[in-house]
């Protein structure tokens, strides 16, 4: 020992501490959604109209008549439908290591995150840049002109299954997202794309492209949702600038089963936090030690079925029920203290589910901002090399990632920022909606109490999720 040499300490970069106790972050963030809801009571007190209240024609700016302009929009078109057949072909013959193939990075930073990114805060892009309906544009456009037939039978589409394909077919992605061993596989994950877009073209060709898009293309629907929170909208085909969120706000009816895929999509982002915390472990860990439960996971590995997949898919179902459950019940009591008996519990849900929306777009960008900036990086090298094969297309291959981008300080207060105010927008949304609903503003006050308790709640929870990395 005495002839050892003193040694020196490395660190991979500097532990980011809370500077207040974390109690007092949630609980602040509760206080200000409480505040918020005094504030609104105060001071609004009449119906205020959806995207048509404050809006601003951009057609009559020449940058924007470029931008829109049909040749344009085609040009996007091509190029989206462009990526998404390199994206395959990278896939299926590319290298499968999931750090040098396109396939992962594309599916799940760029798309998913990246471009939800874009349809939230600027518009529902994927209406107009969808490759799947692109191709289905020209499928159909080649049929008419060479055979002179249409590309859909004309089935009716039946009117009691509304968006419940879509529900489905969300929760299948949400599945293979979060649960799925093969997610980081590149040809299983081009496999799965393939397989999706057959189901979306059976879709369109049976009841038709627009029906399909309405109620089947989970996609168009999801990026739909956050594009009516998003500043640009289509309305009566001219493009409008209108305030944020504004188009939640509209006298659209909405069904149970839109009920359900906005709730979906709201658990599923926080199941995804969920799972990162040491309580979720803990949960797990307990599991294993109820006598049922352990048998029939015991049982599961005997069809080749793993552990992880089991607990994680029943949790995975879980989530939702319980969304689904909390809502309708704060929904029940919003109906009972308003004393308003025309209405069923699952109709007023159906009226306020749109006030969650801001909710949704502020967890989606806060919980996935970390991997948008960090594991984003890797599509610089691989544009140049998308299959794998040493290529060097755009002088990018030898880029490196840095992983220090962005400060964990910045992200921890912007995360916090984006969900107050998220919450805060949903506050403001859900009580124009109540004076809609019930008339007067002070049934709607009285009713709004249960939906706030809710919204408090879910703040606490979504910052509780968010800082478990650092503080556990």
């Amino acid at each position: 020992m005495a002839l050892s040499a003193p040694a020196s300490a490395h660190g991979f970069g500097r532990r980011f501490v809370l500077p207040l106790p974390l109690w007092l972050w949630v609980t602040g963030a509760g206080a200000t959604i409480v505040l918020t809801f005094v504030v609104v009571a105060l001071f609004v007190r009449e119906r205020v109209g959806g995207v048509r209240a404050a809006r601003l024609d951009l057609a009559r700016f020449a940058l924007v008549r470029w931008l829109i302009h049909p040749a344009v929009i085609a040009g996007a078109r091509a190029v989206a439908v462009f990526m998404f057949l390199l994206t395959l072909a990278s896939g299926f013959w590319g290298e499968q290591d999931p750090f040098r193939n396109l396939v992962p990075t594309m599916v799940w930073v760029v798309w998913w995150v990246g471009f939800a990114f874009l349809c939230a805060l600027v518009g529902d892009l994927w209406a107009f840049l969808s490759p799947i309906t692109s191709l289905f544009d020209w499928g159909a456009a080649i049929a008419r002109c060479i055979f002179g037939v249409r590309a859909w039978f004309g089935v009716p589409y039946p009117k009691r299954l509304g968006a419940w394909p879509a529900v489905a077919l969300f929760a299948g992605f949400a599945w293979c997202e979060l649960v799925w061993s093969g997610n980081d596989e590149p040809r299983a994950l081009a496999q799965a794309i393939v397989f999706y877009t057959l189901i979306a073209w059976a879709g369109m060709a049976a009841f038709g492209r627009d029906v399909w898009l309405a109620r089947g293309e989970a996609f168009a629907i999801v990026f739909g949702i956050f594009g009516r929170f998003a500043p640009l909208a289509v309305e009566d085909g001219r493009l409008v600038l209108c305030p944020l969120g504004a188009g939640l706000l509209a006298d659209a009816r909405v069904s149970p089963s839109l009920l359900v895929f906005v709730l979906l999509m709201l658990s599923t982002v926080t199941f995804d936090g969920f799972l990162e915390t040491p309580l979720a472990e803990r949960v797990v860990a307990s599991l294993y030690g109820v006598e049922s439960v352990s048998a029939f996971i015991f049982q599961a590995s005997e069809w080749g079925i793993s552990d992880v997949t089991v607990v994680r898919s029943a949790a995975l179902l879980i989530f939702p029920l319980l969304f689904i459950g909390a809502f309708l019940a704060a929904s029940w009591a919003m109906l009972k203290l308003a004393g308003v008996g025309a209405l069923s519990t699952l109709t007023a849900a159906c009226a306020f589910v749109l006030t969650l929306v801001p909710i949704a777009v502020a967890y989606h960008l806060s919980h996935y901002a970390s991997l948008l900036l960090t594991a984003g990086q890797f599509i610089v090298p691989l544009l140049s090399d998308p299959f794998g094969f040493g290529w060097d297309l755009f002088g990018t291959a030898d880029y490196k990632v840095n992983i220090g981008l962005v400060r964990p300080y910045a992200l921890w207060y912007g995360a916090t920022a984006i969900i107050v105010i998220g919450h805060v927008v949903a506050v403001y949304q859900a009580h124009v909606v109540a004076l809609r609903v019930f008339g007067s503003a002070r049934e709607a006050l009285i009713s709004q109490m249960p939906m706030i308790a809710l919204m408090v709640g879910y703040t606490m929870i979504s910052l509780w999720i968010l800082a478990q990395p650092i503080v556990g």
